[in-house]
C-alpha cells in the first residue's frame, strides 16, 4: 500500500512522530485500570518466582553458585526492567488487523515499523515511572546490593537498556507480522511471551540454566532483553567483554529490526482487509 499523502519533510515527519508519542502516552495515562491490573498481575509473577526461589534457598542455599542476596537483588532489577520494557503493540496492531482498521495505519505518510517504534517508546517512557518507584521500594529493602557495581557498569547498562528496548521492539513486530497470515495474533503473540519469559533471564540468570536450555538461550536474542543489561548492571561483564556484549547486542537489534521490515513487505503483498 502507498500513502495517500505526499511525502513529508523532515520537520512535518518529526512532528508526526512526536504526535504518535504524545498521543499514547495519554492513552497510557488514560487507562488507570488497565495499568493496575498489568502491575498487580506482573507483581504476582514475580511473588510466585521470589517464594520458588526462597524455598530453594531454604532447602539448597549451600550448594548454590549464586549468593542469595545476590539472586534477589537480580530478581528485583529483572522485574523492574521487564515491567519497564513491555510493549503492547501486538495487541493493539493485531486487533486493528482483525477489525480491518490496519489500512488507515498503512496509508499514513508516516513510516509504519518507526511510528510502531514510538508508540512502543511511549509504552516503555510510562511503564519506567512506575519500574523507578518500584526499584526505590526495592533499593530501600536490599540496601547496597541493588545499586549498579559502578559508575561504568552505570554506563554500560544505560547503553545495554537502550538497546534492549530495539531487541524487544524489533522481536515483537517480526511477531507482528504473523497476524497478517493468520489474521488472528493470539497463538503467535502467546509463543512470543513464552520464549521471551523462558530465554530473557527474566525468572533466573541464564547461567543457571541447564546446559540444553542455556545452549539454545545463546542463540537466540531474549537474552539481550533483560539478562545482558543486568549483568553489564552487576559488573558481571566488564571492561572489553563488556564492549563487546554490547556489540552483539547492537548487532541483534540492527538485525531483527530489518528483518522485521523485510517480512513486513512481503507480508504485505497478501493483504487482504477484513472489517467494514
Amino acid at each position: 500500500m502507498r500513502p495517500l499523502a505526499a511525502p513529508l519533510n523532515l520537520r512535518e515527519n518529526l512532528f508526526g512522530y512526536f504526535s504518535y508519542l504524545n498521543r499514547a502516552l495519554k492513552a497510557n495515562f488514560a487507562y488507570k485500570a488497565t495499568t493496575v491490573v498489568g502491575l498487580f498481575t506482573a507483581g504476582l509473577t514475580y511473588g510466585i518466582t521470589v517464594l520458588v526461589w526462597n524455598h530453594v534457598y531454604s532447602s539448597k542455599g549451600s550448594t548454590l553458585t549464586l549468593p542469595k542476596q545476590e539472586m534477589f537483588a537480580y530478581l528485583a532489577l529483572a522485574f523492574c526492567l521487564n515491567y519497564a520494557l513491555t510493549i503492547n503493540i501486538d495487541q493493539r496492531v493485531g486487533q486493528r488487523i482483525r477489525l480491518g482498521l490496519i489500512a488507515t495505519d498503512l496509508l499514513k505518510p508516516l513510516d509504519f515499523q518507526l511510528s510502531q517504534a514510538v508508540q512502543a517508546l511511549s509504552d516503555c517512557l510510562f511503564n519506567s515511572f512506575i519500574g523507578l518507584g518500584i526499584l526505590a521500594i526495592v533499593c530501600y529493602l536490599l540496601g547496597p546490593m541493588i545499586l549498579p557495581k559502578s559508575p561504568a557498569a552505570l554506563g554500560f547498562f544505560l547503553i545495554s537498556l537502550f538497546l534492549a528496548f530495539m531487541v524487544q521492539y524489533s522481536i515483537v513486530f517480526i511477531f507482528i507480522q504473523g497476524a497478517f497470515y493468520t489474521y488472528s495474533g493470539y497463538g503467535i503473540f502467546a509463543s512470543r511471551i513464552a520464549l521471551h519469559q523462558t530465554f530473557s533471564g527474566m525468572q533466573a540468570p541464564l547461567f543457571l540454566y541447564p546446559p540444553i536450555l542455556l545452549s539454545i538461550g545463546r542463540w537466540l536474542p531474549f537474552q539481550h532483553i533483560i539478562y545482558t543489561p543486568i549483568a553489564l548492571y552487576m559488573g558481571k561483564v566488564e571492561g572489553n567483554a563488556a564492549w563487546s556484549l554490547l556489540g552483539e547486542q547492537a548487532l541483534w537489534a540492527l538485525g531483527l529490526y530489518i528483518a522485521g521490515n523485510l517480512i513486513m513487505r512481503r507480508a504485505l503483498r497478501q493483504l487482504e482487509i477484513q472489517g467494514g
